[in-house]
């Protein structure tokens, strides 16, 4: 049931003589708990825990206001009623010829995305039948009481000696096993048709003419849009952010909203406090925070690899862990140019700090080497480049990464730490970015394999986190080593392991399991090349993926509708047989990024991610383009973005002599994140690369801290980034429906949503009134009707 705009305030009838009060106003009686938000946050009768000083205090520092607009100015809206809306017949054709086209290209994403199976409400994994594994724990439980405290007579939990304890130490695949071959014999014994629709391992075949693999027994019932269809429709959308009138409208559109917002936060900021501290047991710090976009090779805090290092120093100095290029060095060796020899070392006691990681270059100097892909094949390229230091190199070898001598294990120790954190909160979760070069291993032919093996035999389970795979665009390296022939391959190397495994799951039970693991793919905007990026619209020879046989990297949009295309016929499958379905959330290069890629390039990337990504991260150009900034935003496209470490890379490239780029703005106040909220887009905030920017040992908390700090931000405002941060998330709709209060439905409610609040007052959840929920929701609705009503003329 969709919940009515302002529902805390009486109720309408006659607006001409209606007076607005708050029955948080009125003078404290028993009868007033009965009523309104009282009686929702407190138990009938409670009157001992409504808190003293709330009981006579005026919710607002405004006198009365009794007059239509000043009602309709305290609600931030003046739209009351339809029939008070302005005349839109003075708009000019340009204006509503623009706004028609608007109107389609909001239709076309639809399109995209229900072809693609990446509609919240089509998911398996929202649905109520779907079963997480290991179960979700209880309610009411706590870190302390299920490990205690890390030493005895202590609560001091960072202890560096001390064991990580986290949910997955306990794990056990053969329970997971046990518990697939228990579900599936059910599912038969039920006949459930929606479960065997397609029969019992449906084969895998690839169809040449679509350049995509398909299931036998299975028909898609929906029409995909072939190469020149998408090409087309990636056009329109291009062209439509060129329109200059559709520019200026846009523009100003997208300034009311913001001012909008600055309007109603001075009218109802006290009273949204107020209403937040009438919430029992909820502040910004229990409320769910959900870091969407974190790098694997650097997620742990600057702190936590020292002491993985000093503590494997400690342990086992004498260990084989580096073996490359006819080189064998001992953990010992490996850090001989700092810690000298074994005798200086027990003579002076010394250890290592966090000024020699910077001394190493492990933070700042390798910051280029780590934000590519973790791909063997570059290291003869960009490290010997950017870092000539080999000791660098190994370390990070050593340390940061999964296909190493050591099999990725002090990677795997870094994140149970990670982990371990997590879940001492409760109440923070991250979504881990894996990079995926597509390059078999000594011991596996497929990456996938490779990589749901080390995330299952380490022991890499948790509730707090889940994974985000993310696909350089690397083609033009994996030519030149001889693994591809054309981008068909590469294409296959990605996408046949998943047919294959959704087919017949039992096939490689750990790759399956681990793609219930998994929240998105992210295709990285990011070209390998050294050249700069060519836009599709520019590429003069386009071929089928089977005929890309030269070294040039394909465009990234061509890269986006193969994967789009393989997707589909995935998903439809997939969602058939009740498994989650796989959604896009990528990259999108930040201002410091690609600064030799072309405007065209970058409106190409931002037009393709609007047709076909769920969600994006790093949108920080998108404010350069207000028509595409508008599309976003009435589509509410989940935004991740990472102030701190985007505010980090710009000065690393200020201070770079071989940096050509003019930087004239690179202070944090410039980031776009301030304005994207105000206007209501649905923007979160993440880390991205802790060990880089961050300081501390909780890297979220200190980026919700500093964005509060310096945008001078409320309570109630980070709360509502921290919402935003769950519905941008790939949790599953049970978790969000506790977390946040909120049901994704079938058909798009008034504001264009995919989802309702199932609550009466989900302040309770996510600490966000229902009067700042409902503004935005109302606000998205009154900017659908605007733009619909302009169209109209056309």
């Amino acid at each position: 049931m969709q919940s009515q705009p302002f529902n805390h305030t009486s109720e309408m009838d006659d607006v001409s003589n209606h007076v607005y009060t708050s029955p948080l106003s009125l003078e404290y009686e028993p009868e007033a708990e009965k009523s309104g938000l009282i009686d929702s946050l407190y138990e009938p009768g409670d009157s001992v825990s409504y808190p003293t000083h709330l009981r006579t205090r005026k919710i607002t520092d405004l006198t009365p206001m009794h007059t239509i607009f000043d009602i309709q100015s305290q609600q931030g809206s003046f739209f009351i009623k339809e029939s008070e809306a302005e005349d839109f017949s003075n708009f000019s054709e340009s204006l509503t010829q623009f706004s028609a086209e608007l109107v389609q290209c909001l239709h076309l994403r639809d399109k995209y995305q229900l072809l693609s199976g990446q509609v919240s409400h089509l998911n398996p994994v929202n649905w109520e039948t779907w079963r997480t594994f290991p179960p979700p724990v209880p309610k009411f439980w706590h870190y302390v009481d299920e490990y205690g405290t890390k030493r005895e007579g202590t609560d001091y939990y960072y202890d560096e000696t001390a064991k990580a304890h986290y949910f997955g130490e306990t794990f056990k695949f053969e329970d997971y096993e046990k518990f697939y071959y228990e579900r599936k014999a059910k599912e038969r014994e039920a006949q459930d048709p929606k479960q065997l629709r397609c029969g019992v391992n449906s084969k895998v075949q690839f169809n040449h003419k679509r350049h995509t693999y398909q299931f036998s027994n299975f028909t898609s019932d929906e029409k995909i849009p072939n190469f020149s269809e998408y090409f087309k429709d990636l056009n329109r959308i291009t062209q439509l952010s060129l329109n200059q009138a559709g520019q200026s409208l846009s523009y100003r559109r997208l300034n009311y909203l913001e001012a909008k917002f600055d309007q109603y936060n001075l009218l109802n900021e006290s009273r949204e406090i107020e209403i937040t501290k009438l919430n029992p047991h909820r502040d910004f710090y229990n409320v769910r925070k959900i870091d969407n976009n974190i790098d694997l090779s650097m997620c742990m805090s600057r702190k936590a690899l020292v002491n993985v290092i000093n503590e494997k120093l400690r342990v086992e100095p004498d260990r084989v862990v580096y073996v490359e290029g006819g080189v064998t060095l001992t953990l010992r060796e490996l850090f001989k140019d700092y810690l000298g020899s074994e005798e200086e070392k027990q003579l002076s006691g010394k250890r290592l700090n966090i000024d020699d990681l910077f001394e190493f270059g492990i933070i700042d100097r390798n910051f280029e080497t780590l934000d590519r892909s973790n791909s063997k094949s570059n290291q003869d390229q960009s490290n010997k480049v950017v870092v000539q230091d080999d000791t660098l190199v190994r370390i990070d070898r050593t340390f940061l990464r999964i296909d190493n001598h050591i099999g990725g294990e002090y990677l795997a120790d870094l994140v149970k730490q990670v982990c371990s954190d997590y879940e001492k909160t409760k109440y923070q979760y991250g979504e881990l970015g894996l990079n995926f070069n597509l390059i078999p291993t000594k011991t596996h032919s497929s990456r996938w394999e490779s990589i749901a093996d080390w995330v299952i035999d380490h022991k890499l389970i948790s509730h707090n986190i889940k994974w985000i795979v993310r696909i350089p665009r690397n083609y033009t390296i994996l030519r030149q080593l001889g693994h591809v022939t054309n981008f068909q391959e590469f294409l296959d190397a990605l996408f046949k392991p998943l047919f294959l495994v959704s087919s017949d799951p039992e096939s490689n039970l750990k790759l399956h399991y681990f793609l219930t693991k998994v929240s998105a793919l992210d295709l990285l905007s990011g070209s390998f090349n050294k050249t700069s990026d060519i836009s599709l619209f520019e590429h003069r020879n386009l071929k089928p993926p089977s005929q890309w046989t030269d070294d040039a990297n394909p465009p990234y949009s061509y890269y986006l509708y193969y994967i789009f295309l393989n997707l589909s016929h995935l998903n439809e499958y997939r969602r058939s047989q009740g498994l989650n379905c796989l959604c896009l959330r990528n990259h999108i290069s930040s201002l410091a990024e690609d600064v030799e890629s072309g405007l065209g390039v970058i409106t190409e990337t931002l037009a393709s991610n609007f047709l076909i990504g769920k969600t994006v991260i790093n949108a920080e150009k998108l404010h350069n383009y207000p028509t595409l900034q508008y599309l976003y935003y009435l589509k509410q496209i989940g935004i991740t973005m990472s102030p701190l470490c985007w505010n980090k890379r710009l000065q690393l490239l200020k201070n770079d002599d071989t940096n050509r780029t003019t930087l004239t703005n690179s202070s944090y106040e410039s980031h776009p994140i301030l304005r994207y909220f105000k206007t209501g887009m649905k923007v979160g905030l993440s880390t991205n690369k802790p060990l880089f920017s961050s300081l501390t040992r909780d890297p979220l908390i200190e980026e919700y801290s500093i964005a509060n700090a310096i945008h001078k931000l409320g309570n109630v405002d980070v709360c509502e980034l921290a919402r935003n941060s769950v519905l941008i998330s790939g949790f599953n709709g049970s978790l969000k429906k506790h977390w946040i209060g909120i049901q994704y439905c079938e058909d798009d409610n008034a504001a264009g949503l995919d989802y309702i609040e199932n609550d009466e007052f989900t302040v309770q959840r996510s600490n966000v009134p229902d009067m700042r929920i409902n503004f935005r929701k109302e606000t998205l609705r009154l900017e659908l009707q605007f733009v619909k009503k302009v169209a109209e003329g056309y």
